[in-house]
């Protein structure tokens, strides 16, 4: 960490820490506490360009969603990915199909990776029925990393709640000196910037959403509350936001593709902005990511209308209806499956649900995954080929 820059941050302050790390040993430093959010930030007029793009891109995006049969079918597969790339950010890898796969009621996650990414899942889905009647709260966030603690490969200290102890920002294991970023002292000083950044988020502004978002996120990541997660919280925090500001009204955007392809540039425009105060290049950064990812979004939407136009005409020109006409509507939500699940879903026999799967294998909807395994598993692989261009 920088101390000669950060001590000229015209936005935070430096404030002395002391104690021993998780390795014990001894550590007399520094750590950066930002300022209070403002109401308002100075902007260049082409920062501004970018944000008004961002917002149109995103009211695209929500318009688009409405012309899919149920605008909630894209909300699965699209957290599925962002579930993968959040956690990737982190260190945690999976593939989308076993992601996919965890979620039927017959499967177990076959690592403590795809259990960890799935817990990401779990805890969104919880965190949308909240934003959708409430604010968000401080106990919603620690709710939340709690889930995500509870599934963790290395369970983190302090689950559940705000920090108690002193964390950095760098290589695992690197020293307090090594540390790229020193967030708050977990004292009263974090706890008064989390109050603010809470009541920032819920009053009312002239800010649109994005810019909104962009300001919220870099607050949440240098305030780093939690002993873990700090970064799949608050890249969570940022679609939550866009939903209780109305720009969105389905979680379907994915952000942290767009963030994991640019993971240094990501990191080193949070640092730079605590180190010079100016959020021109931050907003900026932030707002093409919300640009790209509507816009791919929106692709992605428009595609899978097409192909699921195209599937319909052809069951209506073979005279295929009932179950197989039931399952092609939900592969958009539920590109992987088996046999029981779709007994199970449906209500239906096991010959029922048999045939409704191999009717479409037979025109190439799903492909069978398991090489002929006794529990049978099948794609869709063009759903899956669409999320993953997220």
């Amino acid at each position: 960490m920088d101390l000669t820059k950060l001590e000229r941050s015209p936005i935070g302050k430096l404030v002395p820490i002391e104690g021993h790390d998780e390795h014990r040993r001894e550590f007399s430093y520094f750590a950066y506490l930002p300022d209070f959010l403002p109401e308002s930030v100075e902007l260049r007029a082409e920062t501004w360009t970018l944000v008004a793009r961002a917002s149109e891109a995103l009211g695209r995006l929500d318009q688009a969603c409405t012309t899919l049969p149920n605008p909630r079918l894209l909300i699965a597969p699209a957290l599925a990915r962002e579930a993968l790339d959040t956690s990737a950010l982190e260190g945690t890898y999976g593939a989308l199909a076993d992601v996919l796969e965890a979620r039927l009621t017959e499967h177990r996650p076959n690592s403590p990776q795809v259990a960890e990414i799935n817990a990401y899942e779990r805890m969104a889905h919880q965190a949308f029925d909240w934003v959708a009647e409430r604010p968000i709260t401080i106990g919603l966030l620690c709710h939340l990393q709690g889930i995500l603690a509870a599934s963790s490969v290395e369970p983190p200290r302090d689950p559940g709640q705000v920090r108690r102890h002193q964390v950095v920002i760098g290589p695992k294991d690197c020293t307090v000196y090594e540390a790229r970023f020193i967030p708050p002292p977990p004292d009263d000083r974090l706890h008064a910037g989390l109050d603010q950044w809470r009541s920032w988020i819920e009053r009312p502004h002239a800010l649109p959403a994005a810019l909104k978002a962009a300001i919220v996120h870099y607050q949440f990541e240098c305030l780093h509350p939690f002993g873990d997660g700090n970064g799949r919280v608050g890249r969570l925090v940022i679609l939550l936001q866009l939903l209780r500001d109305g720009a969105l009204k389905h979680p379907v955007i994915t952000i942290s593709a767009w963030f994991r392809r640019r993971s240094d540039e990501y990191q080193a425009h949070l640092l730079a902005l605590s180190e010079t105060g100016d959020w021109n290049t931050w907003v900026s950064f932030f707002c093409q990511a919300i640009y790209d990812q509507s816009t791919a979004c929106v692709r992605v939407v428009e595609g899978l209308n097409d192909w699921m136009a195209g599937i319909r005409q052809t069951l209506n020109d073979r005279h295929w209806s009932g179950a197989v006409s039931n399952l092609l509507d939900d592969l958009v939500d539920w590109p992987v499956i088996t046999s029981p699940s779709v007994q199970e879903k449906y209500g239906v026999s096991a010959p029922t649900a048999k045939s409704a799967i191999d009717r479409l294998v037979e025109i190439g909807v799903l492909t069978e995954t398991t090489g002929g395994s006794y529990l049978r598993r099948y794609a869709a692989p063009a759903v899956i080929a669409a999320v993953e261009r997220l």
